[in-house]
């Protein structure tokens, strides 16, 4: 290709619904078959506090504790956060560099100060990065956009803050660029001439999909999650 595909990256504030609004974008493009591939990151509250995360693999549906504020002396610290081995080594199976034949979208929620120290998804964006890619979405928090753009040489990110977005051209932007990575990705296989008119047209996102995904979703798609930082 001859330049990369955009990052979209959703910002807000702590507390702003970063990880709900991708699940609904998420919900809307693999309504449309969209083969996603990556990790989401919905957060658990106890007594009113975050207490920490459950990792889901999206290609899957499968589940994996990522973190919780419970000490245990087998897991890697990160600020209050104690990171699971088991939850680390899901998520980094799932976040390695995609088959582009086979992906149309690469999701990481999120992108945070544990990364840009080197750690938790550190080395995996180093590697979804290094080379051409198919369109991704990140979660950032909005003070650490700037610098996360910096850090990984960001070149063409699209900006989505969730307090002004709407999920639905949100959606259908990442629709826009899964259809030219998907038609860039069939042409470099088959370097046929094209013609006037030639071009196909993405499918237009319909009004009553469902803002959890098909019935052919992974099931996690279909569930709903309560406001995430």
């Amino acid at each position: 290709m001859s330049r990369r595909a955009p990052v979209f990256i959703i910002t807000g504030g702590q507390g702003q619904c970063k990880t709900t609004f991708l699940h609904l974008v998420i919900g809307l493009t693999v309504g449309l078959n969209v083969r996603v591939r990556g990790v989401i990151s919905p957060g658990y509250l106890r007594d009113g506090r975050r207490s920490g995360f459950t990792l889901v693999d999206l290609a899957t549906g499968e589940h994996e504790e990522l973190s919780s504020i419970d000490p245990d002396p087998r897991c890697e610290a990160h600020g209050r956060f104690y990171f699971r081995p088991e939850g680390l080594l899901f998520g980094r199976r799932a976040l390695a560099p995609p088959d582009p034949r086979e992906t149309d979208l690469m999701v990481v929620d999120e992108v945070g100060r544990f990364e840009l120290q080197g750690g938790v998804w550190a080395e995996q964006l180093d590697r979804l990065t290094a080379h051409p890619h198919p369109p991704m979405i990140w979660t950032v928090r909005r003070r650490l956009l700037h610098t996360v753009v910096e850090r990984w040489n960001i070149q063409n990110p699209v900006v989505v803050d969730v307090g002004t977005a709407s999920v639905m051209e949100t959606a259908e932007a990442v629709m826009d660029a899964v259809w030219e990575w998907r038609e860039a990705q069939t042409f470099s296989a088959v370097p046929t001439p094209s013609l006037p008119g030639d071009r196909i047209a993405a499918p237009a996102l319909c009004a009553d999909a469902a803002a959890g995904g098909s019935p052919g979703a992974p099931a996690i798609l279909r569930r709903r999650y309560g406001p995430e930082g």
